[in-house]
Formats: C-alpha cells, structure tokens, sequence
C-alpha cells in the first residue's frame, strides 16, 4: 500500500512512529526519509530560524535512512497548541452571516486590522492523517473546513506549512458568536498533517485548496480554493498570535478556510473527508460521533427567578 508520504513533493519534517513502536522526527526530501537523531519538533522550535535551518539541511547527508512504507505517519505535533483564525476568506465571512443572526460582526472582523484568533485544541489531541475526526453529539450542522496551517518557533518565526481540518458546529456557533469555542473546540475537533512542509522551500502565496467528503464510498461533495483568496498574511497572523502570548515550543495555526460546504449538507458519522494543498499531500480522516457525558448546564437564576 502507498505511503502518505508519496504525494508530498516538497521538502518536509514528518513525525514518525518506526516498526518498533520509538516515535521520532524525520526528514523527507526527494523520495528519502532521513532519521533526525535527537531532534524533535519541541527541540527545534525552541530555537531560532536559523539554527533550524541549518540543523535540517545538515541532515540531507545523514545516512540513517528508513523504509517510509514501514512507517506509520503521525500527526506533525508534540506539546504545541493549534489556534485558529476566522474570516480569512470571503466564503468564509459569508458562511458565518449565513448562519447567525449577528451578521454585521462578521463584515466588520473580515475588514477589521485586528484578526480574530481563538484557541484549537492542545497537541496532544490532534488528529494525524487517516485517524478518526469528531462530530460533536448535541450539534445538528457540522462541517469540515479545509486550511493551510502555519507553524511557529517560539519567536514567532515561521518554519513550515501543513494541511488542517477544523471542524465546526456551525448549529452551535450559530445560535451565539460567544459559543464559537463550544462549537470549535471538542475531543478528536482538530487534524493536521501529513507532514510540516518547510517554509523555505514552500511558496504558499496561491496554493492550490480541494477538499472532497465521501459518503457510503460516493462523493457528497467536492469544492476548491486557493491561498491567493486569503486576506491575511500567515507570518502576520502568527506575528499576531505570539505579541502578547509566550510559546515556548511555537505553535500550530490554521489560517481560515475558503471551502464552506453549503446546506443541506451537514456531516456524519461515517464520512471520508480528504483536503489536498498542492506539494503538501493529502490529509483523510474519517468522521465518528464524539459522544456527551449527557451533563446539562444548570439553571441560570436571573432577578431571583430560576429560568
């Protein structure tokens, strides 16, 4: 079976897990997958871009090779945080008005100097390619939304590209904008991958953006965008994200989508979602029901009356 390293035709980091279980970073450069011995994505983003760069092209000469078909691909993650930003696009600015009923916030944050940024989900909790994707249970429309990612070391310099789905509850974040975080951030919300392409060697000024979901093996759906649509500058966006916000270990950011399925579709369990950005590959996640404790939010007590 073809490794989801095959269709990455740019020079990038992949997180690896080798035949006997050690998870370890890997360089993947013209067809070769090179072992990067103690070095991992927390290690390297604590240093400056240039240092990165070295250590990474420095490691075109290594001959710890590895068998990529022999290997399984992980989410390109460690302790990182993904955040997220909103109103990139225009499709994306209408797909909000489409389903609020405050419509005028969204005009004002696409135009606005300030973007809006909100926190995903923690490293640890996301998704890699082909694992399983969450729908939020008390949700009644969902969608997948397709999106370049940026990733940042710890001065908010930016080192590489990936694919991201953020899934949304557009049912939940409808109903209020204050429930944008109940509708974005969930259990398995988040997937990144294949790889970290690197940002040296990756033009992402109008990549290419396609996102298919298929139902019981036919397609449901099929859209495309590109990055040239984007009105935000992904190093600005990060630039933005680390000002007043230390990372450490930098961070995952997911720059918006242009690709909104439209109803009457809404997502469920059992659909393939594929998103492609050209050079980067493909990231496949299957959707599953993340199931709810049944809690109920409590009685809100207002003027002394419970309601």
């Amino acid at each position: 079976m073809p490794s989801v390293l095959d269709r990455i035709h740019l020079p990038a980091l992949a997180r690896i897990r080798r035949p006997d279980g050690a998870v370890r970073l890997a360089l993947w450069r013209d067809g070769v997958l090179r072992e990067l011995p103690r070095l991992s994505f927390d290690a390297l983003l604590g240093r400056p871009l240039a240092d990165i760069r070295d250590l990474v092209e420095g490691a075109v000469r290594s001959r710890r090779r590895l068998d990529h078909d022999s290997v399984e691909v992980l989410a390109p993650v460690e302790s990182q945080e993904v955040w997220a930003a909103g109103v990139t696009y225009l499709r994306s600015r209408e797909a909000r008005r489409e389903e609020s009923a405050s419509k005028d916030i969204y005009s004002q944050v696409y135009e606005a100097e300030r973007p809006e940024l909100f926190f995903k989900a923690a490293g640890w909790r996301v998704a890699g390619p082909e694992g399983p994707l969450g729908l939020r249970s008390d949700s009644t429309w969902d969608v997948p939304e397709p999106e370049l990612a940026v990733l940042s070391n710890h001065l908010g310099e930016v080192v590489a590209y990936t694919i991201g789905n953020d899934m949304s509850s557009r049912s939940i974040e409808g109903e209020n904008p204050l429930y944008l975080p109940q509708a974005k951030v969930y259990d398995r919300s988040c997937a990144l991958g294949p790889v970290a392409v690197l940002a040296w060697h990756a033009d992402v000024s109008a990549a290419g953006i396609r996102m298919t979901i298929r139902r019981e093996g036919r397609e449901v759906f099929a859209g495309e965008a590109s990055t040239s649509s984007l009105v935000r500058d992904p190093g600005a966006l990060a630039r933005v994200l680390h000002s007043c916000y230390t990372l450490p270990a930098g961070a995952w950011l997911l720059t918006g989508t242009g690709i909104v399925p439209p109803q009457p579709y809404t997502a469920r369990p059992g659909d393939v979602v594929r998103i492609e950005i050209e050079g980067m590959g493909e990231l496949e996640n299957r959707l599953v029901l993340v199931k709810s404790s049944g809690a109920k939010a409590p009685p809100v007590e207002i003027s002394g009356e419970t309601v």
